[in-house]
């Protein structure tokens, strides 16, 4: 599904980009037409200051609204384990291969991880997780700090202090300068 909408996306880009280059290529045939091109485009932004200010807030305002919304979706259960989680120990006891799509959206072409498989003591019984983070190097019985929800033991995750707040809390924190630096500009009528 993702690799299908990429696709469209750059097929998107690239048909934008040829019917652009067919409409204007006639009209900067040298230089001097260019130049006079981008003077022509300096002037009209210098007449038009307001709506072009107004268009980027509303664009910073829903981007950032956007990269709040992603970096909750793709950490909320990080975020609350840090916030609510209970830590034991755990050993890793084995790996999984992993395979991730390359940028062309074929697995061929992507990457492989190991992906840890933890197991740990929680209310009673043994569980056994599959981490997010994946390694190169497959070391086994190693000793590691879990997070885990009391109520779904299932939901944990090797504790990492910096590693639990990447990507999604830079994403969020991103999403938030962006709606507040958008308000702020509407705010200030500038």
């Amino acid at each position: 599904m993702m690799f299908t909408v990429i696709l469209l996306v750059k097929i998107g880009i690239f048909v934008g980009l040829v019917i652009l280059y067919l409409r204007w290529r006639k009209r900067f045939s040298s230089s001097e037409q260019v130049l006079e091109g981008i003077k022509g485009l300096d002037g009209w932004a210098q007449n038009n200051k307001e709506a072009i200010l107004r268009y980027t807030r509303i664009a910073e305002v829903v981007t950032g609204v956007f990269l709040l919304c992603f970096g909750y979706l793709i950490g909320r259960d990080h975020l609350h384990l840090i916030r609510d989680g209970i830590r034991a120990t755990g050993t890793i006891v084995g790996y999984k291969k992993q395979y991730f799509r390359g940028s062309d959206g074929r697995v061929s072409s992507g990457t492989e991880a190991s992906m840890p498989i933890v197991r740990f003591h929680a209310g009673g019984q043994d569980v056994e997780f599959k981490d997010w983070m994946g390694t190169n190097a497959e070391v086994l019985n190693v000793r590691v700090t879990v997070l885990y929800d009391g109520e779904r033991p299932n939901l944990a995750i090797i504790d990492r202090p910096v590693w639990n707040w990447i990507p999604w809390a830079p994403t969020m924190g991103m999403g938030l300068f962006l709606v507040l630096v958008g308000v702020r500009g509407w705010m200030a009528g500038k």
